[in-house]
């Protein structure tokens, strides 16, 4: 995945979010197809940002420089 900081930053910020509202049960009282949605999302973030889900905050992600 190539790509720059702020986006993979971003991409992380959701897939907490996402984390966090199933585990909440939120996704559970959306419209089955919204939910369906987030769900097939969530998984797909797991498998390409699941390795990396906490390493946001003050230290740098990605130090190319």
């Amino acid at each position: 995945m190539s790509t720059n900081r702020s986006t993979i930053e971003m991409r992380l910020h959701k897939f907490r979010d996402l984390r966090t509202d199933q585990k909440t049960g939120r996704l559970n009282r959306l419209p089955k197809r919204d939910a369906t949605m987030l769900k097939r999302q969530l998984s797909h973030l797991q498998t390409y940002l699941g390795g990396i889900k906490y390493m946001t905050g003050k230290k740098k992600i990605l130090d190319l420089t």
